[in-house]
């Protein structure tokens, strides 16, 4: 299987950008598949993960009851600078 790039017009680029618009909070799956125009979130989830550029993350995913959520975490150090405690 071939991944789609995170850096082109592909489903997990789409997924990225939604995440990374989000700053870190949390978005659930059905959500996340209707904002970003794709099925098969968790693939896609998969996806992004292999070609995060360092500093970037996305943890598992949390779950209540049926339902994933997934978000995009940045380095503990990134985020200290962003706010500019660093």
């Amino acid at each position: 299987m071939h991944s789609g790039s995170i850096y082109g017009n592909t489903a997990a680029a789409r997924v990225y950008r939604v995440l990374k618009e989000l700053d870190g909070d949390w978005i659930g799956g059905w959500e996340l598949g209707q904002v970003a125009k794709t099925n098969a979130v968790s693939t896609r989830v998969s996806e992004v993960r292999r070609q995060l550029p360092p500093g970037e993350s996305i943890p598992r995913p949390m779950r209540r009851g049926k339902h994933f959520f997934y978000r995009l975490e940045k380095a503990h150090g990134e985020q200290l600078e962003l706010q500019g405690v660093a």
